[in-house]
């Protein structure tokens, strides 16, 4: 009898798994009180250092908020519709540790910005008043 050999590369695998880190810009408007729990399970809300290098992350364009020109896999950009609440890590408006939700108090939001002459830049932090919840005010999220 004559043995064939059949078997062949098949190439570099196509499923290959996303190992970055995701996060997103919640849908929905929350006022400084809600923030900590805005985010969907698994997620938590992001601090402007987990989140400020985008090239290591995945934007989630299910969960979070896009724009008509966000592409599939990048966030909304300007602070017009891409503003969120974001911690800071101290020495910025923090909404009384993000519990209030009083005009008298003020949180820091964030939202990623194209400068045609400096290029991209990120997140420039605002001092909002913490009883905010427009829908344009949402939360950046990152997974846990």
């Amino acid at each position: 009898s004559v043995l064939t050999d059949k078997t062949a590369y098949a190439g570099p695998s196509s499923k290959t798994t996303d190992t970055r880190r995701v996060f997103y810009l919640t849908r929905d408007g929350f006022t400084g009180a809600q923030a900590l729990t805005a985010c969907t399970t698994g997620f938590h809300m992001a601090s402007i250092w987990e989140i400020n290098d985008t090239t290591v992350l995945r934007y989630d364009s299910t969960l979070g908020r896009t724009n008509g020109d966000s592409g599939p896999g990048g966030p909304p950009a300007n602070e017009d519709t891409a503003l969120g609440w974001i911690r800071t890590g101290g020495g910025h408006p923090s909404c009384q540790n993000w519990t209030s939700s009083s005009s008298a108090d003020f949180g820091s939001a964030g939202a990623p910005i194209l400068d045609t002459t400096t290029g991209p830049r990120w997140f420039t932090a605002y001092s909002i008043s913490c009883d905010i919840s427009q829908a344009n005010l949402g939360v950046w999220c990152v997974r846990d």
